[in-house]
């Protein structure tokens, strides 16, 4: 049976998308993935990640 471990992260939206809002979702998103976590979900401002334990 898999084992996760979780992480939840706030996260300031913007209601009018800039590049650079864009940018830095993009390296903040892609440097959670580089580290093995998986979004698991979204409410609002708040992201759930998950990556599994080995």
């Amino acid at each position: 049976m898999k084992t996760y471990e979780y992480k939840v992260e706030h996260m300031e939206i913007q209601i009018r998308f800039t590049q650079d809002f864009v940018d830095r979702m993009e390296e903040k998103l892609n440097g959670f993935g580089e580290d093995g976590w998986e979004l698991a979900g979204v409410n609002g401002t708040v992201f759930y990640f998950k990556r599994e334990v080995r």
